[in-house]
């Protein structure tokens, strides 16, 4: 009997070891997958990959490879996309498995930002009362460019002798429909930094702006600024449910567009509450090194297919396969019916790079690690424009155009904001950043032009 007893103790010994040792082999094995899956995300020497957090890179690692600045991007879309405890701050106590939580309508880190329409409206008034958490927000551009070319400086335009440039800045009007007949809006904000900055030079109406600019050559923003370009599309009601499991959704104020005026600008109407579906997103920031800012682009997978690259499998959002309508052809005020869809493709110069792709699909997969439900997993990295050879403010022009500081890649462009100008790059534009009409450069940015004279 005591034989029998001592047996089974020792069986129950030998199982319950091998039980251990097998619990941690299997950990020790997912510890290490995890950890090939992070040492594959290349990003160049010393530098760390993205990762699901809410703590957002003060600057790149270095400015030493296009790879180095993917990362940078990813990293930065990935803080700035978390839900926001604050205004322009992460909510520290929110958790990676409810990153991207479908149907959240809670503002992102960066949508808790002031707009710029906001903040030059208030003329001054607290940045707490302008924050999108404790109210609904307005949205009321239809267009990304707009009447640019009536208040950038055109004599530096036209010693550009750039026609293609000119061409852009000309684009009046332009809307984008998608192929359910519904438009997109967009909105600016920037972070608090900027606003911070431009609040306590009071740089919201021209007197002050003029004369700011007038003492210190210019506007220049502080370290830190980022400024964010957002393409929302309008989802019906009825068509929320299902779209809010791939999208991040927001609601917001719209007006309907009753016509438009002489100068082909839209006209409008009563606001409504609509949901909107985030389509595309521009991330602009200014860090220490690099002073010409890192221009990030990123768009939803299922915006449009690159041309010669479409996939029958997914329903685009900008693209009919069985459309005969030439692409990215920009629609014509009072002649061409807002609800009629555009017809998108990302022409080839524009097309995803490999290593980009390589990218996007470990940054998603890192993403479905965390929340397998995450919208965030369907949205990409388009490409990241950066300048290799940075020009400090004080050694930069002190008048437009600005110097471009080596700026790389060439060409850089979202399907849903530069749809009918995707033939250029983002500095060809930004460098004649300037307040209304005048040659005082305003780093390389377009906010300022919303101030009113």
């Amino acid at each position: 009997m005591r034989k029998t007893l001592l047996w089974g103790l020792s069986l129950l010994l030998l199982l319950t070891s091998c039980k251990k040792e097998k619990n941690t082999e299997e950990m020790t094995e997912v510890a290490a997958t995890q950890e090939i899956e992070q040492e594959t995300i290349d990003c160049g020497a010393f530098c760390n990959p993205p990762e699901v957090s809410y703590v957002l890179p003060e600057d790149a690692c270095n400015l030493s490879s296009q790879k180095t600045m993917n990362c940078f991007a990813w990293s930065s879309f990935l803080a700035l996309n978390w839900k926001a405890g604050g205004q322009g701050v992460p909510d520290s106590t929110a958790t990676a498995s409810t990153y991207g939580t479908p149907g959240d309508f809670s503002p992102t880190v960066w949508e808790s930002c002031p707009s710029v329409d906001a903040i030059f409206s208030a003329q001054g008034k607290s940045l707490k009362a302008l924050n999108p958490l404790t109210s609904i927000k307005r949205i009321h551009k239809l267009s990304k460019i707009g009447l640019l070319l009536n208040k950038v400086n055109k004599k530096s335009l036209k010693a550009s002798k750039d026609s293609k440039l000119e061409e852009i800045f000309q684009a009046k009007g332009t809307w984008l429909t998608d192929q359910g007949g519904n438009l997109v809006w967009y909105e600016v904000l920037v972070d608090m930094t900027e606003a911070d900055f431009i609040n306590a030079n009071q740089l919201y109406t021209m007197a002050n702006l003029k004369n700011y600019a007038s003492q210190h050559n210019g506007v220049w923003l502080p370290t830190g600024s980022i400024e964010f370009k957002a393409a929302w599309k309008v989802v019906p009601e009825k068509e929320v449910d299902s779209v809010q499991k791939y999208y991040k959704m927001s609601q917001a104020l719209v007006p309907t567009v009753t016509g438009f005026d002489a100068n082909n600008q839209p006209i409008y109407g009563k606001y409504t509450q609509q949901y909107l579906a985030l389509v595309g997103l521009h991330i602009i920031r200014k860090t220490s090194l690099a002073s010409q800012f890192v221009w990030m682009t990123f768009e939803h997978v299922h915006n449009a297919p690159t041309a010669g690259q479409v996939d029958n499998s997914v329903n685009y959002s900008f693209f009919n396969p069985n459309s005969t309508a030439i692409p990215n052809q920009s629609p014509v005020p009072n002649k061409d019916s807002l609800s009629t869809p555009v017809q998108v493709v990302r022409i080839a110069n524009n097309a995803l790079t490999t290593d980009i792709q390589t990218l996007n699909a470990q940054v998603q997969d890192l993403i479905r690690q965390s929340n397998p439900q995450s919208v965030w997993q369907y949205y990409q990295l388009v490409n990241v424009q950066w300048p290799q050879n940075p020009v400090q403010d004080g050694n930069n022009n002190k008048q437009i155009p600005l110097q471009m500081g080596g700026i790389t890649p060439s060409n850089i462009a979202n399907t849903t904001m530069e749809t009918y100008a995707q033939s250029t790059q983002c500095m060809s534009c930004h460098q004649y950043g300037s307040i209304n009409g005048t040659q005082y450069p305003t780093d390389y940015s377009f906010v300022f032009l919303q101030v009113k004279q």
